[in-house]
């Protein structure tokens, strides 16, 4: 008898929270053979485009209906959604409940993990995901098999009916915020060396070196990443991603109403300070985001070669070192 685990995602204005989810659940399912999950969440179609395989063990449920089910034992309760204690409390079994926060990279982190209560039969432990030491860490899905950039590209073009050719060019990826993204469209050039690679189904611009994407599974997405030699992404899944590529990465941070993403940025550039990046890079980062953002968007790609080695070096230390499913293993059992 297999074990069952609820996941309980609520998609409001970021379908990343739903991506989060898909990208553990997948990487569970890839260790542990004998388990399945139930995922509640409240936009199927998002679901079936992010995940389109018919023998994983994720079976879809609406979160509205999660009253008309009997509990798991084991919960994963995504982003602090509000926790229906009452239902829960119904049931006269023990429950674990692993309550996801996003991610954070401030040091006080350490003494946010980790923290547990108990509310009558339910057990909850907070997890929040961070690439700093003493942490829960982040998800690696590492799942890039190709033999070469030809391999990948040969199977994507004729998944997704396109047509990119490996021209000796230097490939860009773009997924940035709206607002980033007007100021790219606008003034962007057509350079021969250079493929643009837009996750954006939605842009008209005839341009021979820019390519327009739609809308891809989770994993090919995350191996596309792999073949480029610049990611510029948003949201935390894809910048772990990326980083996890060895490639160049440009975070588009979420630009929040308070102005917490501009401390954000600051405690970004104190954990990469300790791989010796050096200051110009972190200007291009600060000024990208709180800046000119199309002057930041050139430098990068004029100067990416410079942060290459800093990068592998970032790489090595998640991988090695930042395994999040580590730690859940140990809670689960």
């Amino acid at each position: 008898m297999s074990k069952v685990i609820d996941f309980y995602v609520e998609v409001i204005d970021n379908f990343w929270d739903l991506w989060f989810a898909i990208n553990l659940a997948k990487i569970m399912l890839k260790s542990e053979l004998n388990l399945s999950i139930r995922l509640f969440s409240n936009d199927k179609i998002l679901f079936e485009n992010m995940i389109k395989e018919k023998s994983i063990n994720i079976d879809y449920f609406e979160l509205k209906d999660i009253k008309i089910y009997k509990p798991s034992k084991i919960i994963f309760n995504f982003f602090d959604r509000k926790v229906d204690f009452d239902y829960l409390n119904s049931f006269d079994f023990d429950i674990k409940l692993i309550n996801f926060s996003y991610f954070l990279m401030h040091e006080g982190v350490s003494s946010l993990h980790n923290t547990t209560y108990q509310n009558k039969n339910i057990f909850v432990t907070h997890f929040v995901p961070s690439l700093l030491e003493n942490t829960w860490w982040v998800l690696i899905n590492n799942n890039f098999n190709y033999k070469n950039k030809d391999d990948f590209l040969a199977f994507i073009n004729e998944k997704y009916d396109l047509n990119i050719q490996d021209n000796k060019n230097n490939f860009v990826s773009v997924f940035v915020y709206k607002d980033t993204l007007n100021e790219i469209i606008k003034n962007i050039k057509n350079d021969k060396n250079t493929y643009f690679i837009f996750w954006y189904d939605s842009i008209k611009i005839n341009q021979d070196n820019i390519f327009i994407m739609p809308f891809f599974e989770l994993d090919d997405y995350n191996n596309f990443l792999h073949i480029c030699d610049i990611n510029i992404v948003r949201g935390e899944n894809s910048l772990v991603s990326s980083l996890l590529t060895w490639n160049v990465t440009l975070w588009d941070i979420y630009k929040e109403n308070n102005d917490a993403h501009i401390y954000k940025i600051d405690d970004f550039i104190d954990f990469l300070a300790k791989f010796s990046f050096n200051n110009d890079y972190f200007n291009i980062f600060k000024d990208f985001n709180l800046g000119d953002k199309y002057k930041n968007f050139e430098n990068i790609i004029f100067k990416w070669e410079d942060y290459k080695t800093n990068f592998l070096n970032l790489k090595d230390y998640i991988k090695n070192d930042c395994d999040a499913y580590s730690k859940i293993k140990k809670i689960l059992n």
